[in-house]
């Protein structure tokens, strides 16, 4: 949780990032109340793991970068 509330601090600030975490954890809690599983901490941590191999192919690049509202202007050389 540390270093989840560190990167959180740095983009946010101190406060916020409680409340990120706080907010993260009360959502844990409930969804493993209202399904009445025991809780399972690994589940969480999948989340936090950067892929090492972070590869993307160029059409999907291409939609990827259309669908936050640029536009792709071929190039002419």
């Amino acid at each position: 949780m540390k270093p989840l509330f560190e990167t959180q601090k740095k983009r946010r600030g101190h406060k916020r990032a409680i409340i990120a975490i706080a907010r993260m954890l009360l959502t844990a809690i409930y969804n493993n109340l209202k399904k009445k599983e025991p809780y399972n901490p690994e589940l969480y941590k999948k989340a936090d793991v950067i892929p090492v191999n972070r590869e993307i192919a160029v059409e999907q690049a291409l939609l990827l970068v259309k669908s936050q509202g640029f536009r792709v202007i071929p190039v002419t050389t």
